[in-house]
């Protein structure tokens, strides 16, 4: 805020007070006061109104100027201050931050410690995976011959044998591809770039669902891809909806995840899929689709690659379901962009880390995966019926073989706040509007990572807590 045209009761440059409160205007009623003057302020942070080691008024100021009480003030600053927006020091009071305050570049996005009990993000993985690793990796160790072969360059692809892997992984979910239809990747959020990085240029557009996977928004991000949401059900992606959007030029593809979506644990039916396959086959379209959570759900509908193999890319990994560290993961793809697809994999990392190749081939000879995941799935089921008695309906749109909970908030309550809230009393979890693409916001929620907890005994510490905090819907 400037230092002239100051207001004469507080000393705020006038203009500046009256952006800050028309900006603050336009934001959701609902949302708590001090989370709107922080929103507000961080806006003119970003567009340049504050610059980066300018001077902010004093909290009595700034509440006497906006007619809030100081404590409402000192919440806004607090929260700002979490986010890495401002800086706080003695005898220097705040001022927005930047290069010369605390030598740190300005960031809106401010990664934090992880809370206590961190829900926000899947951590752990399968019950025995450990004990299974330890015993390979000392296997390995105890054969000079495989620690000269780990450290040689592979194909982008994967080698022939590796691809093979990954026509097996893929088959023991009922998707069928051959070898020369599939590549190896560093995880699935590698797999989304390269797919994405394939087949669309700067200033496409991909149609999403208006909730989705916040690595997506990143990928697009950094390729310079428009998203388009689509409105959704409780079904996933309304096929209505999705044909009206078809029509823009800019158009190229259709994003989803069709099985137990993130963030909402949607799992589209047959005739869903179906619909969407045949407007997308109708208008060239390409579809995405994100199928990690597929080897948990029991009942396993057709894949989108099964019904539109000429147009669909299919992504896979070992991250959701056996360990979030393995970064090993598949995609399925149309045999004309493999060259392409190669093109992408050798510009990003070339090639994925072969011990996790090694360690994929020895669980599929096993047939460990399967284990894994039916042990897995049977936890899930356990802390979803957990769950269940702390918030009984709010919960009627999860599935209890979901990785998360989506948990519903009373319309009265903001998710941010609550998400920030539970993060104060040590408990990370994410809001919706990390989720949401465009300014209509379609969901009012939470998500929850059910695998995360070390025991059943902390899930439901956290489960309590969190039932502190909200109300249930009716």
């Amino acid at each position: 805020m400037a230092l002239n045209s100051r207001d004469r009761r507080s000393g705020i440059d006038a203009r500046a007070l009256a952006t800050l409160k028309a900006t603050m205007a336009e934001l959701d009623r609902d949302s708590p006061i001090y989370v709107r003057i922080a929103t507000a302020l961080s806006a003119q942070v970003a567009s340049g109104q504050l610059s980066p080691g300018q001077p902010l008024p004093s909290h009595r100021e700034l509440a006497r100027s906006l007619d809030v009480n100081l404590t409402t003030i000192t919440k806004a600053f607090n929260l700002l201050k979490k986010r890495g927006v401002i800086s706080a020091e003695a005898g220097r009071g705040t001022a927005v931050r930047g290069r010369d305050l605390n030598h740190a570049a300005p960031s809106y996005d401010q990664p934090r410690l992880p809370p206590a009990i961190d829900l926000s993000v899947h951590k752990l993985s399968v019950p025995g995976y450990q004990e299974f690793i330890g015993s390979l990796l000392r296997k390995i160790a105890s054969h000079p011959d495989d620690l000269a072969r780990l450290q040689e360059y592979h194909s982008a692809f994967g080698s022939n044998h590796n691809r093979r892997l990954a026509v097996e992984w893929l088959l023991s979910w009922g998707v069928a591809a051959t070898p020369n239809q599939v590549a190896v990747t560093a995880g699935a959020q590698h797999a989304i770039l390269v797919v994405l990085a394939s087949v669309l240029t700067a200033g496409d557009s991909i149609l999403v669902p208006r909730l989705v996977y916040q690595g997506v928004k990143a990928a697009a991000q950094v390729l310079g891809l428009g998203l388009i949401p689509v409105d959704t059900d409780e079904h996933g992606m309304i096929p209505d909806s999705l044909a009206r959007l078809v029509g823009n030029p800019r158009v190229k593809a259709i994003f989803l995840v069709p099985t137990l979506a993130n963030p909402t644990t949607v799992t589209m039916p047959l005739d869903r899929r179906q619909a969407i396959v045949d407007i997308a086959r109708r208008n060239s379209l390409l579809i995405v689709e994100d199928d990690l959570f597929r080897p948990l759900a029991s009942n396993r509908l057709p894949s989108l690659w099964s019904l539109y193999p000429e147009g669909c890319f299919h992504i896979s990994s070992l991250s959701k379901v056996i360990a979030p560290g393995n970064r090993c993961g598949f995609v399925a793809f149309p045999e004309r962009f493999g060259a392409a697809i190669a093109s992408a994999l050798r510009g990003s990392i070339w090639m994925t880390d072969v011990i996790s190749l090694t360690l994929v081939q020895s669980l599929l000879e096993q047939k460990k995966h399967l284990e894994f995941v039916g042990t897995l799935r049977q936890q899930l089921t356990t802390r979803h019926s957990l769950a269940l008695a702390h918030f009984g309906g709010a919960l009627a749109k999860s599935d209890p073989e979901s990785l998360f909970l989506w948990l519903d908030l009373d319309s009265s309550q903001d998710s941010t706040a609550i998400a920030e809230m539970l993060y104060e009393r040590g408990i990370g979890v994410v809001s919706s509007d990390v989720f949401m693409i465009g300014k209509t916001k379609p969901s009012n929620g939470i998500r929850i990572y059910k695998g995360s907890a070390r025991s059943d005994t902390e899930w439901d510490i956290a489960l309590s807590l969190i039932a502190t905090l909200v109300r249930k819907p009716e």
